[in-house]
C-alpha cells in the first residue's frame, strides 16, 4: 500500500486510475472508549457487543436463512442488572426484528448474555443494541453490521479473479476466516517476507544456512493462507533499509521511498526471497508503484527501472523459468516506462500491475483491455502471468464525500462489482487471466489508507461492502464469463457466464452518469427490466437480497445506477441471454442522450439549431423529439419523429432558423421534450458559437466570437482563429495565483499539464496506428481515444513554454528523458511547431494565452481547412481544458463537461485528457467550426 505523501486519493481519483503518484497520509480513527490506552491500562469495558461469530459473518444454511446471536458481555465489580433493547434492521432501513432482554451480573466476573436475533434471510443489517441499568441510565448504545451471506465457493481456485489487500496490522485468524466467507480467493503478499529479513546486510540471505527459521515462518504463513482457500502473491516490500539511494538533497529516506541503490544487490535480495519460496508462490510483484521521481522512486529516471527489472529478470529465470515476474504501475506507467517504444531493456515482466481506483466507469474496462494488449505485444513472456489489478476500489469519504457516511457506505458497496466485473470483462474477451484485489481489509486495526477500510474497525463488524463481495464469489465463481449482453447500449452492461454445471448466470447493471459529481444515483440511468419469460430465472440483488424465485412467468426488475442484478436458475447459457435480450422490455426513465450542439458558424443566414439524438437502452425505440429555440428566434418546424433508433444509434435533427437574435455573451439556449412510448424527457442546455474565422492580414482578434468557461466564479474565455500558416488560440483564464513548474530545459519530469496549463485536443485521425482497441466491438460505447493533445504552460521566471502531449508517432507515451526518442518528438516543440506567449497580470489576476500550431502539426485537418471554399466551414472535434493548480485552485475544467452530459473514452495514458472517465472530462467529441 502507498505511503504518505503529497497527493491525496481523492486526487488520484480525480487525475484517474493509476495516472498520479498517489497515496493517502494515514488519518488516526478516533478510539473507541473500549480502545484508548487510558481504559486499557483501567481494565476491560464495563459493557461489549459483538457477535457469537466475531466475525459477525453468516453464511446461510439449506433452509435460506442464518441465525445470527449477538453477545452483551458485563465487566461490573459490581452486580448488575438492566435491559437489553435491541433492533435489526435491513440495510438500516426497514426493521425486522427487535427485542428487550432483562440481564443480571454478577459482581467481579465476566458475565455474558446471547440474545438470537431471528431466523435472517441473505441481506446487509443494521443491528442497534443499547443497554440500560435498572435506574434507566444508558451505559451503552450502539449500531453494528450484520451480514447474511450466500455461501461462497470454499477450496482453493487458483485461476480466480477474486482477490482482497488484506492487511497484516489486523487479527490474522480473524481476517483470514473473514476472508474465506467473503469468497477470497487471493491475497497480495506475504506479511512475513520482507527485505531486511531477506537479505540483512550485503552479501547476506536468509537461505545461508543460519536462518532457516525465517524461511519455515513464510512457509507456514503460505501454507494457511491456502488452508483458507486464499492463494497469495509474492510482493517484494521495497529495499533493504541499508540499500536505499538517498533522497533529493542526499539525506537518507525510507525504504519505500527511493530506489535501491545498489541494483545488483537488490536483484540478490529478490532471487533469494523467491528461492526458497517458488514451489509455493509463482507470481512475484517487484515493486510497488515505481513513480519516477514520486514518492516511491525520488530520484533516478524511468531507465533505472528498466535496469531493475532486467537485473531480476536475469537473476530468477534461469533458475526459476516458471516462476512470474509482475511489474509496472499503471496502464500509463506500462506503456510510458516499462513498454516504452525503442528504449533499452523493455518488456522484462510475465504481467503487469495496474491501481485502478475509481469509480466503476468504462474506462477501467478500456484501461484493463489497453493493458492486455500492451503486455500480449511487448512482454518477453506474451503477458503470460496476465493482469494484476493490485489495488482498486472507492471510499466513502473520499468518492462520496457528499453522503452522509451511512449512505457513503452503501454507495461503496454499489460500486464493487461493477468495477469487478469492467476488469472481468476485459479479461475474458482478451482471454488473458485477471486478479483483482479490492482495497482493502482489516478486521480491528487502523492503517494508512484505512479509509478504504471495508469493516468497521470500532465495532470490529462489516460494512455492507463486504456483503456485496461475498453476494459477487456466491455467484460468479466458478464462471466462465462469455460476452457483454449490450455492446451498443451506453446505458447497460450486461455479463453472461457459465457455470461448471453448464448452466447460466448473468449479471446486469444501470451506468451512473456524471452530473458534477458521481454521488448521486438519480443521475444515472433508472428504469425498469422486465422479464417476458422469467420462469425457472432467480433474481437476486447485490446485496444478495432475492427478487424473484423464479416462480413468475413475468417479473419487473427496478433499474437503479450500479446497482448488480445476478440471475441463474436452470437456463442454459443461451436460453438466459434470450431472456435478457429479445425476452427482456427496457423501460428507461431516459432512454435518449440529447444534447442541443454548438453552432460551427456565426449565427445569420443559413443557421440551423442542431440537437444531437442517441439511444442509449438496449431495444430499439420510437420517439418524436421538440425543439425550443433560443429566446427570440423562429424556427421552420419544431416536431420531428425519430422512428426506428437503434441501440446506440446517433441522429442529428438539424431545425432550420428563420430569424435569429445574436446574444452579446454568445450563449442560446436550446430546450427540447422527447416521447419515446410512456418515457418523456425535457431540459435544455446552453450552446456558444465555437468558430474559428480566417484570419486575413488587417483582420482584428477583438472580431472573433470568444466562447467562455466557468469554474466556480472564475471565467475562461477561448477566441480561435487559422491563417494560412497556423491555427491560433487565444485564452483569458482567471486565476487567483499563478502555479508553474521549473522550466522544461531545468526538469524534464516536471509534467506540463499539473502546473496552471491550457490543453488543446483534438480528434481529426480516422484511423490511429497506435490505438490498440480500434475495431473492438465496444469502441464506440467506451473506447475511443483523441489523435492530438497540446498543453501550453508558464513555466518559472516567466518561460512560455508548448509541448506536444499526443500525436500520431508518439505511441501514447509521456515525455521521460531517458526514454529513445519516437517518430514524433514530444516535450516542448518549435518555433516552425507552434509558438506561444504567455502573460501575467497579477493585479487582474488573469494569465492570457496566445498560442499558434502550425498546421503541419495537424496535416488531416490542414487538408480540410485550406481547400475550403469561400463562406463554407469545415466542422472537426476539438476541446479546451484548463488546469488550475495549487493552493485554491479550481482544477481541472473541460470544454466537454460544460457543452454536453459526458460520455466515457479510452484515454489511459498520462498525457493527459483526463482519463476519458465521466468525471475526468470524458472523451472528446465535441465540434468545433474552421470557416474561410
Amino acid at each position: 500500500m502507498s505511503d504518505p505523501h503529497e497527493i491525496t486519493r481523492r486526487q488520484l481519483m480525480r487525475y484517474g486510475a493509476g495516472t498520479a503518484a498517489g497515496a493517502v497520509a494515514a488519518t488516526a480513527f478516533g478510539a473507541a472508549w473500549y480502545g484508548s490506552p487510558a481504559r486499557a491500562a483501567a481494565g476491560p469495558p464495563l459493557v461489549e457487543v459483538a457477535y457469537a461469530d466475531p466475525t459477525g459473518l453468516y453464511p446461510i444454511g439449506p433452509e435460506g436463512t442464518a441465525s445470527p446471536v449477538l453477545t452483551v458481555t458485563f465487566n461490573s465489580p459490581a452486580a448488575l442488572s438492566g435491559t437489553i433493547t435491541w433492533s435489526v434492521s435491513a440495510r438500516g432501513a426497514k426493521e425486522v426484528a427487535k427485542g428487550q432482554d432483562a440481564f443480571t451480573a454478577p459482581a467481579g466476573q465476566p458475565s455474558t448474555t446471547g440474545i438470537p436475533l431471528g431466523a435472517l434471510g441473505p441481506d446487509y443489517y443494521a443491528v442497534t443494541v443499547t443497554v440500560a441499568d435498572a435506574a434507566g441510565t444508558r451505559l451503552l448504545s450502539r449500531t453494528h453490521g450484520l451480514g447474511v451471506l450466500l455461501p461462497v465457493v470454499q477450496g482453493a481456485r487458483p485461476g480466480s479473479c477474486f482477490g482482497m489487500g488484506i492487511r497484516g496490522e489486523s487479527s490474522p485468524q480473524v481476517t483470514k476466516r473473514i476472508a474465506q466467507r467473503m469468497g477470497v480467493k487471493w491475497t497480495r503478499g506475504v506479511f512475513s517476507v520482507l527485505p531486511d529479513v531477506v537479505s540483512p546486510g550485503p552479501g547476506r540471505f536468509w537461505d545461508d544456512g543460519n536462518h532457516q527459521a525465517d524461511i519455515d515462518r513464510a512457509r507456514a504463513e503460505i501454507l494457511e493462507w491456502r488452508g483458507h482457500g486464499i492463494e497469495p502473491t509474492g510482493f517484494i516490500n521495497y529495499n533493504m533499509s541499508w540499500n536505499v539511494q538517498p533522497g533529493p538533497d542526499g539525506k537518507p529516506v525510507r525504504p519505500h521511498q527511493n530506489r535501491p541503490k545498489d541494483m545488483v544487490a537488490h536483484a540478490d535480495m529478490v532471487f533469494h526471497t523467491i528461492a526458497p519460496l517458488q514451489d509455493l508462490v509463482k507470481n512475484w510483484e517487484v515493486w510497488n508503484e515505481p513513480w519516477v521521481h514520486g514518492w516511491a522512486w525520488m530520484t533516478g529516471d524511468a531507465q533505472d527501472y528498466r535496469d531493475m527489472t532486467k537485473l531480476i529478470w536475469d537473476r530468477v529465470k534461469p533458475r526459476f523459468p516458471d516462476v512470474n515476474l509482475l511489474g509496472g504501475g499503471s496502464v500509463s506507467y506500462n506503456r510510458d516506462i516499462v513498454y516504452a517504444k525503442g528504449s533499452k531493456d523493455t518488456g522484462y515482466i510475465d504481467g503487469s500491475v495496474n491501481h485502478a481506483y475509481g469509480y466503476p466507469d468504462a474506462t477501467q474496462y478500456a484501461m484493463t483491455k489497453t493493458q492486455i494488449r500492451m503486455d500480449r505485444l511487448w512482454s518477453r513472456t506474451g503477458g503470460r502471468a496476465g493482469q494484476w489489478q493490485t489495488e482498486l476500489g472507492t471510499a466513502a469519504k473520499h468518492s462520496f464525500p457528499g453522503l452522509p457516511p451511512e449512505q457513503a457506505a452503501y454507495a461503496v458497496a454499489r460500486t464493487l462489482a461493477p468495477t469487478y466485473l469492467l476488469h472481468m470483462l476485459a479479461g475474458a474477451e482478451e482471454d488473458s487471466p485477471i486478479r483483482i484485489f479490492w482495497f482493502s481489509l482489516s478486521y480491528d486495526k487502523g492503517y494508512s489508507g484505512q479509509e478504504f477500510n471495508i469493516y468497521d474497525i470500532t465495532t470490529k463488524s462489516p460494512m455492507p461492502a463486504v456483503v456485496a463481495y461475498a453476494t459477487m464469489t456466491a455467484l460468479l465463481e466458478d464462471c466462465e464469463l462469455l460476452t457483454e449482453l449490450y455492446p451498443k447500449a451506453r446505458s447497460t452492461w450486461g455479463f453472461l457466464f457459465k457455470h461448471a454445471d453448464g448452466r447460466g448466470r448473468a449479471a446486469l447493471y444501470a451506468d451512473q452518469l456524471f452530473d458534477g459529481t458521481m454521488e448521486h444515483p438519480r443521475a444515472g440511468h433508472t428504469g425498469t427490466l422486465t422479464l417476458t419469460d422469467a420462469r425457472g430465472i432467480r433474481v437476486r440483488d447485490h446485496l444478495g437480497g432475492l427478487l424473484s424465485d423464479g416462480e413468475a412467468d413475468r417479473v419487473t426488475l427496478r433499474l437503479a445506477p450500479w446497482e448488480v442484478l445476478y440471475f441463474d436458475g436452470d437456463r442454459s447459457p443461451e436460453e438466459l441471454r434470450a431472456a435478457l435480450t429479445t425476452g427482456a422490455e427496457f423501460a428507461y426513465d431516459s432512454p435518449l442522450d440529447i444534447t442541443p450542439l454548438p453552432f460551427t458558424r456565426p449565427v445569420g443566414h443559413g443557421t440551423t439549431i442542431d440537437v444531437r439524438v442517441e439511444n442509449v437502452s438496449p431495444q430499439t425505440v420510437h420517439a418524436a423529439l421538440r425543439v425550443t429555440p433560443p429566446e427570440g428566434w423562429r424556427t421552420a418546424n419544431r416536431v420531428f419523429p425519430l422512428p426506428r433508433l437503434r441501440p446506440g444509434e446517433t441522429r442529428i435533427v438539424r431545425v432550420p432558423v428563420l430569424s435569429a437574435r445574436i446574444d452579446p455573451g454568445n450563449r442560446y439556449t436550446v430546450g427540447y421534450d422527447a416521447t419515446t412510448g410512456p418515457a418523456r424527457q425535457a431540459g435544455s442546455r446552453t450552446v456558444q458559437v465555437a468558430h474559428a474565422p480566417f484570419l486575413a492580414d488587417g483582420d482584428r482578434w477583438d472580431d472573433v466570437v470568444p466562447v467562455t468557461m466557468t469554474a466556480g466564479e472564475r471565467t475562461y474565455t477561448f477566441q480561435t482563429a487559422w491563417d494560412d500558416g497556423f491555427l491560433h488560440v487565444r485564452a483569458r483564464i482567471q486565476d487567483d495565483a499563478q502555479a508553474s513548474n521549473d522550466p522544461f530545459a531545468v526538469n524534464g519530469y516536471l509534467f506540463p499539464f499539473r502546473a496552471d496549463s491550457v490543453q488543446l485536443a483534438f480528434d481529426v485521425v480516422a484511423d490511429k496506428a497506435e490505438d490498440l482497441l480500434a475495431g473492438d466491438p465496444h469502441h464506440d460505447k467506451a473506447l475511443r481515444s483523441i489523435s492530438h493533445l497540446f498543453a501550453a504552460t508558464l513555466a518559472k521566471g516567466g518561460v512560455p513554454e508548448l509541448h506536444r502531449l499526443l500525436a500520431p508517432g508518439t505511441n501514447y507515451q509521456t515525455y521521460y528523458p531517458t526514454n529513445a526518442p519516437l517518430p514524433t518528438p514530444l516535450g516542448t516543440m518549435t518555433a516552425q511547431e507552434g509558438r506561444v506567449q504567455v502573460t501575467r497580470d497579477e493585479a487582474a489576476k488573469v494569465t492570457t494565452y496566445q498560442i499558434s500550431l502550425s498546421w503541419d502539426q495537424l496535416p488531416e485537418l490542414a487538408a480540410a481547412v485550406r481547400s475550403l471554399p469561400e463562406g463554407r466551414t469545415h466542422e472537426t472535434v476539438m476541446a479546451v481544458q484548463v488546469q488550475d493548480s495549487g493552493a485554491g485552485g479550481a482544477g481541472a475544467t473541460y470544454w466537454t463537461t460544460q457543452n454536453e452530459a459526458p460520455v466515457s473514452g479510452c484515454y489511459n495514458f498520462a498525457p493527459f485528457w483526463g482519463t476519458g472517465a465521466q468525471f475526468t472530462g470524458g472523451r472528446v467529441d465535441t465540434r468545433w467550426g474552421i470557416g474561410r
